[in-house]
């Protein structure tokens, strides 16, 4: 445990909720991508976009661990996470290259709206679930009780205040609402005390409305998405 200070430590049960979102988020990627009409430039630009962000999303949420928990833990429990930090370096590497490799094609896909570039990008979005997926896995199981033990409430807040704060602030609504959207009142709350008032009592109406209204569009340029 942080032994330097006696403020409250981190709850960061919210980050499953985080973590739900984008496992159905990326999910839905391979068939929303594979469901666009070939030669609809409208629908592709939409559903491209859309994937763009998700990757945006994703990487905010790396990098805000790379910089604000790794260097915690490694330095308040070094003989339990030392490995596991490794390992989670790895994934995040690797990950990051399916991101990038993604983000290549879909942005040739918005710009061709061609069938051979639309299912070579739903073929990388495919290829990232199993990484994606065990990695998430991971740190639900190993990780966030090490957060709980060794971060303050104030440092984890920090960490999903850096996250939100990589991205654009119309984008930061939407992903609450992402984040809102199936979750149960015990994660609904864990959100609420995760990110700062404003956001939630301005933002979670606004959220909630922009994630609707961006599912309804995503359902309908995609006639396979399932939305």
């Amino acid at each position: 445990m942080h032994s330097e200070t006696n403020e409250k430590m981190a709850d960061s049960r919210d980050m499953i909720g985080a973590h739900d979102a984008m496992r159905r988020e990326f999910d839905a990627l391979p068939s929303l991508i594979s469901g666009v009409p070939a030669g609809d430039t409208q629908g592709t630009a939409f559903v491209a976009d859309h994937v763009l962000m998700m990757i945006d999303f994703l990487h905010a949420h790396h990098t805000s661990e790379d910089d604000h928990v790794w260097p915690r833990l490694r330095e308040r429990c070094p003989d339990d996470v030392g490995p596991l930090i490794e390992t989670m370096d790895r994934q995040h590497a690797f990950i990051d290259g399916e991101l990038q490799a993604l983000a290549a094609g879909g942005r040739g896909w918005r710009d061709s709206a061609d069938v051979s570039d639309r299912e070579a990008v739903a073929a990388v979005a495919e290829r990232l679930l199993p990484p994606l997926h065990e990695h998430l896995t991971l740190e639900e199981e190993s990780i966030l009780p090490l957060i709980d033990r060794h971060l303050t409430e104030r440092e984890w807040k920090a960490t999903v205040e850096a996250s939100l704060g990589k991205v654009r602030f119309s984008q930061r609504l939407l992903m609450l609402g992402m984040a809102l959207y199936g979750a149960d009142e015990e994660q609904a709350q864990l959100l609420r005390a995760a990110v700062p008032a404003v956001v939630w009592y301005a933002g979670r109406p606004i959220g909630t409305r922009l994630y609707r209204t961006h599912r309804e569009r995503l359902a309908s340029a995609s006639r396979d998405s399932g939305r």
